[in-house]
This record gives structure tokens, C-alpha cells and sequence, in this order.
């Protein structure tokens, strides 16, 4: 059983190591000499003397990594690291030598391949639930990993492994090597296509914590990307955006040649982003970004003038003047049904927002028209919409007329409209201050009707 290091040796061995060493090593078996440090070790562990245990487990595994005998290694590192008084130091001390003597084992030769792994399995399990080697366990469990990616082509054998470690609360794992570990498990599930355990792992990183050492600023892009592909997956496009803004913030993303695909595609997603007060404002915020006026083709950057004008926009324009030249070569859209699908949506909810602004009455048979929709497509819309809090509206359905109701609510007529208008502000404001009065009076009325009831039933029942 394993113990804490002592303050001070019982015994001091390192004269008797400097004098026995040099006679054990002209030992001509291997094994016979091993058999001698193992007597001095137990002496040596027994006398509680942390440098020499630490110089004498050296020794025993140098010279069976030197004599090639994986074996018996692998034989001797559970009962060494279970040996009554061991001290903690000293098996970590230990396991690291070995870790270290593992990189001489090829890895494309099978039988030396098929040693590594066996040792490494063994250090598993010795490590296993011991805080003073997790470090360790993590550093093995990671090449255990890269070998069932890389040579066994076992991909999730390699996610389960890796993913079973809990290193952000490894107190002796420094900060950069857990950010390092946490993203190669982030990797690896993405690789193994398991989007939910990936946004789980991603949350153990802060991006905020990504600055002020060495490879923030690599880590931090590797994150961003990583989140990219979560929030793609998801067809979060608000969240693809704010990430992506922050993305090309950083310089060695700003020198790279993926910089400006990485414009190109903000634009696509935050037209592509439902409306909302936050997707208005970043919207404009990219609109009167230099970065992108400069870098952009001045046909994309169209775009953002397109959606953000109250004007309405026609389906077959857009389609005729960005479909083949621009659209097709783009990630976002080629291939991607659901991304050209909802491309559709956000012209007609622009222009359901259009149309609400200067209607306050309309045939629905018009609307349709206007829309370059079905009459049913368009009451379905409208709907959608209302449903969401984006406008306000009531559909006469005998008569097939849609009522609007601009600004009573504050979002109908778009998050622009409203920013920029204080007299709507106004409006809005008095019309939740009017909307509070009349609830406060009708909780005050069903108080006193509550108060009226219990009255009579006491009256009643004293009668």
C-alpha cells in the first residue's frame, strides 16, 4: 500500500546504491541482477528513502527496457507500485520512467506495437483511481487512444477511452496540457459524429481562460472551430455568427488564406439567422465593418443592403444573380438543402415584416402575390410568425383578409425600425405601462371578489 513521502529518511542508501550499482551491472544475467535490485529496493523501501527508491525503480526498468524484456516489465509494475510502504513519489516517479522508455517501441511493427499496448493497459489499471498518478493515466490514455485511432482504425474505442477522463479536475495537470487534452476529446467525437457529447466537452472550456500563454491564440481557434461545427450541426446560425465574428479576430486566423471564406460565410449566416433584436444588430454591425467591405465581393456585401433596406425582395432576383456564381461555391449552401430552405424562409419573413409596416389591411390572395407564394404557403407564414412574437396580425378567413397591428407589440415592424424611431419607443413603452395598470386593476377586482366570497361563506356558516 502506497504512502506519503516522509519528511526524512530512516536510512540513508545512496552510498550503499553508488557502491552496489557498478558490481550489480556486471552481472552477466540480466535477470539475476534485477533479482538484486529488487533486495536493495525492498531495503531501500523499508528505510523510507525517496531519493534512492526513486534512483533503484530507474534502474530495474532501464535495464529491462535495455535487454528488450517487455514482459517482465509489464510483470513487475503491479507489485511494485502495490508494495506495502511504497511511497507515493516513487511510483509516479516510476510509471513516468516508463512512459518515457515507451517511446522506443515502434508502433508500425505489430509485436512491439502489441508490447506498448499491454504495458500501457497495465499502467491503466495501477493508475486507476489514484490522484497522485492521474497525470500520468491521461498521458498514457491519450496513446492507448492515438493507437486505436491510427493503427486499429477504432474510432470509437479511441473517443471512450479518451472521453473517460475527467481532466479539468486534475489539480496537477497543467492548464495548457488540459486545454490540449479536452480538445482532442472534443476532435475525436466530432470525428465519431456525436454532436451531443461534444457540446457537453465544450463546456468545460471558457473562452475567456484562452488567453496569456504560449498557444492561446491556436488553442483558441481550434476551439472556435470546433464550436462552429457543433453549432452548424445544429443550424444555429446566430451562434455560427457570434463565434465566427470572434474567429477572425484573431491574427493568425486574419493571415491565413481561410480569412476571407470566413467573411463570406458570416454574411451568409446572419442572413440566414431568424429575425430578432440580436440578429438586427449584428447584421448592421457587420454591415459598417471595414473588414468586410474590403475583403468581400461586392456582390455578396449586397447582400447585408439587401436585407437590411424595408424593401421587398424577390426570390427569382436573388436566385437569377447569386445561385450559380456564388451560392452553389459556398459551403453554406451547396448541398445543403435545409440552409436553402430556410435561405427561402428569411426572404419571406423580410418580407411579411415589409409589408406589415405599410398594410394595415390586406387580401390574402395579395399577400400571396407579394410574397411569391401560395395563398396557403402565405397564411402559414403569417402564422409562423405570429406565433413567434415577429408581427402582430388576425386572419379573417371568410373574408380572406389579414389584419396588421404595426408597433403595438414593439417587434412588428423590426428591431431596425424600432431602435431608430424614438416617437415608436414611446409608443411602445405606454402601451406596456397602459397594458401593466390594466393588469394590476384586474388582479385588485379579483382580490376583492375573493374577499367578497369568503365573507358571505362566513356569514353563512355562523347563520
Amino acid at each position: 500500500m502506497s504512502r506519503e513521502d516522509p519528511i526524512k529518511a530512516e536510512k540513508d542508501f545512496s552510498e550503499t546504491l553508488e557502491e552496489q550499482i557498478p558490481l550489480i551491472e556486471k552481472t552477466s544475467d540480466y535477470k539475476q541482477a534485477i533479482e538484486k535490485y529488487l533486495v536493495l529496493e525492498k531495503q531501500i523501501r523499508q528505510s523510507s528513502d525517496l531519493a534512492s527508491s526513486k534512483k533503484i525503480l530507474s534502474k530495474i526498468v532501464d535495464t529491462l527496457v535495455h535487454n528488450d524484456d517487455w514482459d517482465y516489465l509489464d510483470e513487475l509494475i503491479t507489485p511494485l507500485s502495490k508494495k506495502h510502504g511504497q511511497l507515493k513519489s516513487s511510483i509516479q516517479s516510476m510509471i513516468q520512467e516508463i512512459i518515457k522508455s515507451l517511446e522506443t517501441l515502434d508502433n508500425d511493427k505489430p509485436v512491439q506495437l502489441e508490447k506498448k499496448m499491454k504495458i500501457i493497459e497495465t499502467i491503466r489499471t495501477v493508475t486507476d483511481k489514484k490522484i497522485f498518478v492521474e497525470v500520468e493515466r491521461a498521458v498514457v490514455s491519450k496513446m492507448l487512444a492515438e493507437i486505436y485511432l491510427e493503427k486499429k482504425n477504432d474510432l470509437d474505442k479511441a473517443a471512450d477511452i479518451l472521453c473517460d477522463l475527467q481532466v479539468e479536475t486534475y489539480s496537477l495537470m497543467p492548464f495548457e496540457e488540459k486545454i490540449e487534452y479536452i480538445l482532442e476529446q472534443i476532435r475525436l467525437t466530432l470525428q465519431k459524429k456525436d454532436f451531443a457529447q461534444a457540446k457537453i466537452l465544450s463546456r468545460k472550456i471558457l473562452l475567456k481562460t484562452l488567453k496569456n500563454f504560449e498557444r492561446a491564440d491556436i488553442f483558441k481557434a481550434t476551439y472556435l472551430k470546433y464550436l462552429l461545427e457543433i453549432n452548424k450541426h445544429e443550424n444555429d446560425y446566430i451562434m455560427v455568427v457570434n463565434n465566427s465574428l470572434l474567429l477572425i479576430e484573431i491574427p493568425l486566423v486574419k493571415e491565413s488564406s481561410e480569412y476571407k471564406d470566413l467573411l463570406v460565410s458570416i454574411i451568409y449566416y446572419i442572413i440566414l439567422s431568424p429575425f430578432d433584436n440580436l440578429q438586427s444588430d449584428l447584421i448592421h454591425k457587420i454591415k459598417l465593418n471595414t473588414a468586410f467591405s474590403k475583403n468581400v465581393d461586392s456582390k455578396v456585401f449586397k447582400l447585408l443592403e439587401i436585407f437590411t433596406t424595408n424593401e421587398l425582395i424577390h426570390s427569382e432576383n436573388i436566385e437569377m444573380e447569386y445561385r450559380e456564381n456564388y451560392l452553389n461555391k459556398s459551403p453554406v449552401f451547396a448541398d445543403n438543402e435545409t440552409n436553402n430552405t430556410n435561405l427561402q424562409n428569411r426572404i419571406i419573413e423580410h418580407n411579411l415584416r415589409v409589408i406589415n409596416m405599410y398594410y394595415s389591411f390586406i387580401k390574402l390572395d395579395r399577400l400571396a402575390h407579394l410574397l411569391q407564394v401560395s395563398s396557403q404557403d402565405a397564411e402559414a407564414h403569417v402564422s409562423g410568425m405570429v406565433n413567434k412574437g415577429m408581427i402582430t396580425a388576425k386572419i379573417n378567413r371568410p373574408q380572406g383578409i389579414i389584419k396588421f397591428d404595426n408597433l403595438k407589440h414593439g417587434t412588428s415592424a423590426g428591431a431596425a425600425q424600432i431602435t431608430s424611431n424614438s416617437e415608436n419607443i414611446n409608443d411602445l413603452l405606454n402601451n406596456w405601462i397602459s397594458d401593466v395598470d390594466k393588469l394590476l386593476e384586474e388582479v385588485d377586482s379579483i382580490g376583492h371578489l375573493i374577499n367578497k366570497e369568503e365573507m358571505m361563506y362566513g356569514i353563512k356558516q355562523n347563520s
